[in-house]
């Protein structure tokens, strides 16, 4: 329970951070244009410590800057998260042998049930071959079997699907 607090605290402090960054540049473009139309109001356009161009070209750079950065701090965590996660994955399916890992990961990336047909279709192997390692998934609780209509239909136990997912 504490780490699920403290990794939604991380998130929403990221969060915070690249909102913070965003802000701070409105702010920075707010006041540039206060002072650029005062300048412009007051015929001194040409009297700016930074002339009109100059500060539009430089506006604009730092607008380039702060959405890489916002974006940088959003994605980094979720990027190595995904990586922690498919290792995971790969570290749990070494398990099984070289047939049943295919069976097993067509199964995490359909996300959905799959007849026992269109699994052989998907992973090249023969209908008899995969029916013997579909028992063999279904004895070591990895999969379940229900009929659907005359023919089976093939997916990964709830617990495992939330794992993968």
């Amino acid at each position: 329970m504490k780490l699920t607090l403290l990794r939604e605290n991380n998130a929403l402090r990221e969060v915070l951070l690249a909102l913070s960054v965003v802000l701070g540049f409105i702010f920075i473009v707010s006041f540039s244009t206060l002072y650029v139309s005062d300048a412009i109001r007051n015929n001194n356009a040409c009297g700016c410590v930074i002339p009109i161009p100059y500060m539009i070209l430089l506006l604009s750079s730092l607008g380039l800057f702060v959405g890489s950065v916002s974006f940088y701090i959003l994605t980094s965590k979720y990027l190595k998260e995904k990586q922690e996660i498919t290792k995971g994955m790969d570290i749990t399916l070494s398990f099984l042998d070289g047939g049943e890992r295919r069976i097993v990961d067509t199964l995490i990336k359909q996300k959905q049930g799959l007849k026992q047909s269109r699994l052989a279709k998907l992973t090249g192997m023969h209908k008899v071959k995969v029916h013997r390692l579909l028992r063999r998934l279904e004895s070591k609780g990895i999969i379940i079997k229900s009929s659907k209509d005359r023919s089976k239909l093939i997916e990964l136990r709830p617990e495992l699907r939330e794992l993968f997912h």
